[in-house]
């Protein structure tokens, strides 16, 4: 069914073609970086646009893409025709398919690839495989009983998929059942589109048709002769004369045949409209008052509200302290944006900012303001993004993928945490979403405005080589001071204590004090589950992941070892499994031991862990946030969710129970990522009237990371890693590509490493690039995942045209020389995380 939701969109002349175009390029959502000639049937020339999606056949199957380029001829001699355009209007902007555009060049993906992250997951329509019985091909012949099943279920349902078929016949050997019927000429397999994952949700109403109000007479008699009738049409003649027919069910025991039987005597009309499948929003009142900006935030205001009511492109970092105001510069620049005619979206690093943020707007302004992020239903993101489409809100708040969000004039993009990982893409298309939005805003003429605390390296050295503008916030927007921070020294802790210790001494009493004094704590290990290791101490055994090679991580909750990569799980043994050895050690420490032990040693206190486990759910983090802001948690542990943003006046306690873990990464940013980590964790203590107190539990005091972050000096901390940075020649002095290439073979994965690097090194030298360093290859840190053996390369230049010239003809070079499946090649530009 043809969807109708898209036909308001555009209503600039330009997006309507000049003349009835005979041919279309369509891109597709595939590996493949190239678009496709169509010929467009006479009956869909008058209403094909640029930006539609349409479906088309591909080698005997049929796919949706999107139409980029419209023309009048074509020098191809057998074009295939376009089967149908889904839609009454465009889904992207010209702007939004030259934005994706961007993305493909520089990212390294198709285009078709680009543009699909740039929709919600429901417009993602994919096909799949339905077969088909030829009766007229069947003979007397020896078919194998799953065989005679198959061909017995063709025969009395019709055609299926192969869903369908293993639902009918059992799933065990479908595959190899089919293909054999498929190759002996007895049944057809032929692609088909998939239904679209969401839909427009309506509701009917029924209203009062006030030019046939019955007399009183006629009204007794209905009463005697259809009371439910009566009952409805009395209650819209007396109430509401439009109620939605769901109310009008429930109040009066009605039906749609009651509705009917009003309906042909004509006393009342029912109709179908649309509704919006709305996520719940709260409402923070701290943010509805407008507050006075102090002399920093009124000069970092001053200079982006002269770049916005000038249209001119400028990207701004807000580098402001944690509690400095910068949330309020957000808000009253993009009041000004409105003002002035233009939307806004704001982007933020993690899901459970996002009700706080959402909460801190819709105080402000008032009106609808759309919210797109990944922990809303399928049909709650549909819907969003569509009221955005429509323009019935000018404001879109989410996560990295808020970023195509298709408001028509953006004016101001703010990407609160800008230093965060998160915005960073880790499915193909790798984009980062700063960077997205910085292009964006330079596309629209707009401001973009980057905040944090602690700015990523390579934002911050961009505001000492013009690229962009730096703006501080030295001070706190309240009386509130910065908190006082102490680093633990955790090799004395241990050489005075036996066991493992969760909480110094010194914290544990500071945690005791604040929650007798009414005071909130929170407590940061970035570690999930129970322990990270289950040993046997009799012979060295490891519980590990058979799929990957990792250790296993033992959760309480359930009893059972978990793999963070690959999802799988196994019941707690109970004894080795190399030895048989009973009984085994539980080592390490993650958040649900650190919670076990809260609870044993603060009985009275009121505790409650947030990490990946306690949120999985529908509103986990706003309900958990929620009781905390109310004062009804004195103890939140998690991980490292809990650093972000978060401003509760009732904490006054930090505490940071391993400062170490993220620093023995094999990352060159694993400095910065700790630094960054604990000075914003840190930055939650003493936003309130009283003041705040951190600990920073460390094996490693001494380290610049740990020590900038105590002093919360940036300053400081930059310094020394743009030294490092520079001395190693890593970003931003170069720019970096990774290739990942994943096999279950692992002698094709080494083998195609091999390949991989060879064709490399001749690219760069048919291209003349000397200076491009090459990484590797090498084994990857984590060798095997979801039983994939992993290899590494590494590319460094300090030109990023060249990178990425070298990149793309590095991979279609692997493409025509590999000639095989069993190995598959990701590339990541400007990368993160450990490889």
């Amino acid at each position: 069914m043809r969807c109708l939701l898209f036909h308001t969109l555009h209503r600039n002349e330009k997006y309507l073609p000049m003349s009835a175009p005979a041919f279309a390029e369509i891109v597709l959502p595939v590996p493949i970086d190239k678009a496709f000639t169509y010929e467009v049937p006479q009956s869909l020339r008058h209403r094909i646009r640029v930006g539609m999606r349409a479906i088309v056949p591909v080698k005997g199957r049929v796919e949706t893409g999107y139409v980029v380029t419209l023309k009048s001829g074509t020098e191809l001699e057998q074009v295939k025709a376009l089967l149908d355009l889904p839609d009454d209007g465009p889904v992207f902007s010209p702007a939004m398919i030259q934005l994706c555009r961007w993305m493909a060049d520089y990212y390294c993906c198709s285009w078709g690839e680009a543009l699909q992250c740039a929709v919600p997951a429901g417009l993602r329509v994919g096909t799949k495989m339905r077969y088909r019985l030829i009766p007229d091909a069947l003979q007397a012949a020896r078919y194998t009983e799953r065989q005679q099943r198959v061909i017995a279920a063709l025969g009395e349902r019709g055609p299926l998929t192969e869903g369908q078929l293993a639902a009918a016949c059992g799933r065990q050997a479908l595959s190899n059942t089919l293909q054999s019927l498929v190759r002996r000429g007895i049944i057809l397999a032929e692609s088909v589109l998939q239904e679209e994952s969401v839909s427009i949700r309506t509701e009917t109403y029924v209203q009062l048709v006030e030019e046939a109000i019955l007399v009183s007479a006629a009204q007794e008699q209905l009463q005697r002769r259809a009371p439910k009738q009566a009952a409805v049409y009395l209650d819209l003649l007396h109430g509401e004369p439009e109620r939605p027919a769901s109310v009008l069910y429930e109040k009066h025991g009605a039906t749609a045949q009651v509705l009917a039987q009003l309906e042909k005597k004509g006393l009342i009309r029912r109709v179908t409209r649309e509704l919006y499948r709305a996520p719940e929003l709260s409402h923070d009142g701290r943010a509805s008052a407008k507050h006075a900006l102090n002399a920093d935030q009124q000069a970092a205001y001053a200079e982006i509200i002269a770049a916005l009511e000038q249209r001119t492109f400028q990207t701004f970092l807000l580098k402001g302290i944690t509690g400095s105001g910068k949330t309020e510069v957000y808000l009253q620049a993009i009041e000004r944006a409105l003002a002035v005619g233009r939307d806004a979206i704001i982007l933020v690093p993690e899901i459970s900012l996002t009700p706080q943020t959402v909460g801190r707007f819709y105080a402000r302004f008032q009106q609808n303001i759309a919210v797109l992020h990944s922990a809303l239903s399928m049909g709650e993101r549909y819907d969003e993004w569509r009221r955005a489409l429509r323009g019935e809100v000018r404001i879109v708040v989410g996560a990295r993928s808020a970023i195509f969000a298709p408001l028509p004039d953006v004016g101001i993009i703010v990407v609160d945490e800008e230093h965060d990982n998160s915005y960073k893409q880790n499915e193909t298309p790798r984009y980062h979403a700063r960077d997205v939005a910085i292009m964006r805003a330079r596309d629209n003429n707009a401001v973009c405005l980057l905040g944090s605390a602690t700015p990523s390296i390579e934002s911050y050295y961009n505001t000492t080589n013009g690229k962009s503008k730096r703006l501080e916030l030295k001070r706190r927007a309240t009386a509130a001071s910065l908190p006082e921070v102490k680093i633990v020294d955790m090799r004395i802790e241990t050489k005075e204590a036996s066991g493992q210790i969760i909480l110094s001494r010194v914290l544990e009493e500071a945690v005791r004090q604040r929650v007798s004094a009414g005071e909130q704590v929170i407590l940061l290990l970035n570690r999930r589950g129970f322990s990270p290791f289950v040993l046997c101490p009799h012979c060295g055994w490891v519980a590990s992941c058979e799929n990957c090679q990792v250790s296993l991580t033992y959760h309480s909750h359930g009893a059972v070892l978990k793999c963070h990569y690959c999802r799988a799980q196994h019941p707690r043994p109970e004894v080795c499994g190399e030895c048989n050895f009973n009984p085994l050690i539980y080592l390490g420490t993650g958040t649900q031991r650190a919670e076990d032990y809260l609870m044993r040693t603060f009985a009275e206190a009121r505790i409650e862990r947030m990490d990946a486990d306690t949120t999985s759910s529908k509103g986990a983090h706003a309900k958990i946030l929620g009781r905390f802001a109310a004062g009804e948690i004195d103890i939140l542990i998690g991980t490292q969710m809990l650093a972000k943003g978060h401003d509760y006046p009732g904490v006054t306690l930090v505490g940071v129970i391993n400062a170490d873990t993220g620093l023995a990464m094999p990352d060159f940013r694993a400095a910065e990522n700790t630094f960054q980590l604990l000075t914003q964790v840190a930055g939650r203590a003493g936003r309130g009237d009283r003041p705040g107190e951190v600990f920073i539990q460390t094996y490693r005091p001494r380290h610049y990371a740990i020590q900038a972050a105590a002093q919360q000096d940036y300053a400081a901390f930059y310094a020394q890693e743009i030294y490092f940075r520079e001395n190693a020649s890593y970003p931003p002095f170069r720019r970096m590509a990774h290739f990942l290439l994943e096999s279950l073979d692992p002698e094709a994965a080494e083998r195609n490493a091999m390949l991989l690097r060879r064709i490399v090194r001749e690219m760069i030298e048919a291209l003349h690039f000397d200076g491009v360093e090459v990484l590797g290859p090498s084994p990857s840190v984590l060798r095997r995942i979801n039983k994939k053996y992993r290899w590494n390369l590494g590319l460094l230049s300090r030109s990023a045209q060249r990178l990425n010239t070298l990149t793309r003809a590095t991979r279609e070079g692997f493409q025509t020389a590999a000639k095989t499946s069993k190995v598959q090649l990701k590339i990541d530009l400007d990368p993160y995380g450990t490889f």
